[in-house]
């Protein structure tokens, strides 16, 4: 399977080449349909078998819950860092989904989506091990003093101890289990920056361990000042290597070992990149069910067939032909971003689905830029040919902006992220990858070969709008007015509501665990809690107890018991526990949080300023910030919990929003560059009148997207839905009214102090012909 995933991808990148350089056009069909051919195939590889290839998370499937204790009394700092580490551990590339919280004072629990038995296995290791890692000398006469010892004619010398030592196949003194080494270790953990897998000379596994700068000195003058003895690495106790110092080392140290298999190295390197500050004991190990009824499990799925129906059927009713080439485009989208997610080994949640429902309806924006764009060309009475190429030439410009300024975002995230948010960078990313080539390729191909073949001889189009020219910077002032007053309502209420908008998982709460006669269904219990102004962020069966664990904001769990012995007496719930439980989103992921979204902000500035210009970049900039604080004041005003879905919410909005102000700086950028006849204000309404069109049918098909989660989604997918709504509607108003009104006031700024001069303007130019005069 790995050989012919190999064999498709290397096809793939050559055709894909082959199809960029080539200037012939039949050529470029074939190489064309060979790439996407290949990358289908290679997707398809990565899906088989379907049920092992995308991993279903804690809310679809349930999983294995962990309770793990720290010896000794922990300090809140150390809880704390017991909790991050462990997320690390286990969560590396923020993919996995797990749930992983501090309870009490010196308790975690952590819950891992959907573990085979041997998984398990490896997780209970990883989970308790410590990595404490020293560097100690081995004794010179180490051989000869064991066997002294062994005899009983020996003693171990002062200074030293003998550890145990499984040494590699194949090397001198292979059956040997012990070794002697020095007490007082040379140099500990530390120092290390990080570890990760790599192999020896004949292909092996090992675990490379790279120094901080510090770090390097001191192993660079251990080394040096001991060349010709062994250095052994110990790990928890354990030697892992002992290879002798053959010169002086200074970057990095290399633990191997015959036996290590590629995911024992992968294990060993997370753990020692990781370490604990104090030991940790597994109390306890059990299965959970799904957090989600099959109620809401079915609406999720069932709002995602709707809204996928919706949006095939409005690109198929409004562009026709090209419509029908815009769903091919969009199922070969879908059917790449499973596949990727299949490579990585994501798990797949009901936001996670949800997130993959709202593609639905952003995936086809690339195709409306393209179709617009193609409309202008026929509009100026170009043959259909040379409609379709120019269609293509003159969005790319717009497509590939918007969608480098949503990447440098995700690169930060899944550098300074952690956790959900390198899980929700990675997955952005994976999305814009399936979605350019979709665009791009596959689109394109399409076209070319339904015009070799003489089945496309006219392009027919529905118009929204025709030749608009709405005068929208005139309306400047009154719209920034409007912006101001929405946002100073809707933060100022978030400000003042803020200790009762936050959920457990940013704030913690109560974990309340009960026992039970009958079960009942999830949905019935959130219901009745719900009824009575209880809103559980985590409701859970446990599969070998007969208990149903749940999570309240903290001082409702004993009223939550009460609420289920007096609406559901049939279920005979008793024997409660209650217990406080930290947040799910510590101090450290916020943190990385505001610094990677911070730098994320700046390197759009950074890219618009360099692409466009300075004024256009904090246009844009300001434009974002508007719309996720009006998504997040608005959902204060209406009394919503903020949860860790809601995150994954505003990074989408934050994405999508930058969409629209790139497309309106490039038709703004477009004019300039041409010298149209009128001024920049005229550039600016013209820009945002001929995108206006494209804005409605992307933000109409995300819209219906959104809305079928909203009304079928269930009580989970909703909230994320409105946020994403109440975004969306946003992002359409200040992409048409705030971001222009912020361009033509700061490049006024600009030219005032720059000295920027328009060129001649003899007559404003005929917008609404979508000409370029």
């Amino acid at each position: 399977m790995l050989l012919w995933s190999f064999v498709t991808a290397l096809f793939f990148l050559i055709a894909l080449i082959w199809y960029f350089t080539s200037a012939e056009e039949r050529v470029r069909r074939w190489v064309g349909l060979l790439s996407i051919v290949m990358l289908l195939a290679n997707a398809g590889l990565s899906l088989f078998p379907l049920d092992k290839s995308i991993r279903l998370g804690l809310d679809l499937k349930g999983g294995t819950a962990f309770l793990l204790e720290l010896e000794g009394q922990p300090s809140p700092g150390a809880l704390q860092q017991a909790t991050a580490v462990i997320r690390k551990r286990i969560d590396k590339f923020g993919l996995s989904e797990p749930i992983i919280q501090p309870v009490g004072r010196n308790r975690i629990s952590v819950q891992i989506p959907g573990l085979a038995e041997a998984e398990k296995n490896a997780a209970r290791q990883q989970l308790s091990k410590v990595a404490k890692l020293e560097f100690k000398l081995v004794h010179p006469q180490n051989a000869q003093l064991l066997a002294e010892i062994q005899a009983g004619q020996g003693r171990i010398p002062p200074d030293y101890e003998v550890l145990s030592f499984a040494p590699e196949e194949g090397r001198s003194g292979g059956g040997l289990r012990q070794i002697l080494v020095k007490r007082r270790a040379e140099m500990g953990g530390k120092f290390v920056r990080r570890a990760f897998r790599g192999f020896d000379e004949v292909g092996r596994p090992t675990v490379v361990i790279e120094f901080t700068d510090e770090g390097s000195r001191r192993f660079g003058a251990i080394t040096s000042s001991n060349i010709g003895k062994q250095l052994a690495i110990v790990l928890d106790g354990e030697v892992k290597s002992a290879p002798v110092i053959q010169s002086a080392i200074f970057r990095s140290a290399v633990i191997s070992g015959g036996n290590m298999t590629p995911k024992e190295a992968e294990d060993l390197a997370s753990v020692l990149e990781n370490p604990l500050e104090m030991p940790v004991k597994l109390l306890e190990e059990r299965g959970i069910d799904p957090s989600l009824g099959r109620d809401s499990i079915l609406s999720g799925m069932r709002a995602g067939w709707v809204a996928l129906a919706l949006v095939v059927l409005f690109m198929v009713v409004y562009y026709r032909a090209a419509g029908v080439v815009a769903v091919l485009a969009l199922a070969v989208n879908l059917f790449l971003l499973f596949g990727f997610l299949a490579q990585f080994h994501f798990t797949l949640t009901l936001p996670g689905l949800a997130g993959v429902i709202l593609t639905i309806g952003m995936a086809v924006d690339a195709n409306v830029l393209v179709y617009e764009r193609m409309r202008d060309e026929i509009d100026a009475g170009k043959p259909i040919r040379q409609a379709v190429t120019a269609g293509f030439e003159r969005a790319f410009s717009a497509i590939f902006d918007s969608n480098v300024t949503v990447i440098l975002v995700a690169v930060i995230l899944m550098w300074l992220g952690s956790g959900p948010l390198q899980g929700f960078a990675v997955t952005l990313v994976l999305g814009i990858v399936a979605n350019l080539f979709a665009a791009l390729v596959v689109t394109r191909n399409a076209f070319e070969w339904l015009l070799a073949v003489g089945w496309l001889q006219r392009l027919s189009m529905m118009r929204i709008l025709t030749r608009p020219n709405f005068p929208f910077l005139a309306w400047r002032r009154s719209a920034c007015w409007l912006a101001v007053a929405l946002l100073a309502a809707g933060m100022t209420t978030f400000f003042l509501r803020s200790d009762r908008l936050l959920g457990v998982d940013f704030v913690g709460g109560d974990s309340l665990t009960v026992g039970y006669r009958q079960a009942v269904p999830v949905q019935e219990v959130r219901a009745a809690l719900e009824a009575a102004g209880i809103h559980p962020s985590m409701m859970q069966y446990a599969r070998e107890f007969q208990q149903l664990s749940l999570q309240t904001r903290y001082g409702e769990g004993e009223r939550a018991l009460q609420v289920l012995q007096q609406k559901i007496p049939s279920a005979g719930f008793a024997n409660a526990k209650l217990d406080s439980v930290g947040p799910v989103v510590g101090e450290e992921l916020k943190s990385r949080a505001l610094l990677a979204l911070s730098l994320g902000l700046a390197a759009i500035l950074l890219y618009v300023t360099v692409r466009y210009e300075w004024s256009f970049a904090a246009a844009a900039a300001l434009g974002q910030l508007h719309d996720v604080f009006l998504a997040v004041g608005f959902l204060a005003i209406l009394g919503r919990e903020f949860t860790m879905p809601l995150v994954g919410a505003f990074l989408t909005i934050l994405g999508y929003s930058i969409n629209e102000k790139i497309v309106i700086s490039d038709r703004v950028r477009e004019a300039a560059r041409l010298r149209l006849a009128g001024t920049f204000q005229d550039h600016v309404n013209g820009g945002v009148n001929l995108t206006l069109a494209r804005t409605l049918i992307t933000g109409g098909t995300v819209l219906l997207a959104t809305i079928s989660m909203l009304v079928l989604g269930g009580p989970v997918i909703s909230p994320f839905a409105l946020a994403i709504l109440i975004g969306v509607l946003g992002g359409m108003f200040s992409s048409h009214f705030l971001t222009p009104a912020l361009m033509y006031w700061l490049h006024g700024l600009r030219e005032k102090h720059g000295g920027v001069t328009q060129p001649p303007a003899p007559q404003p130019p005929d917008w609404r012909a979508g000409r370029r005069t």
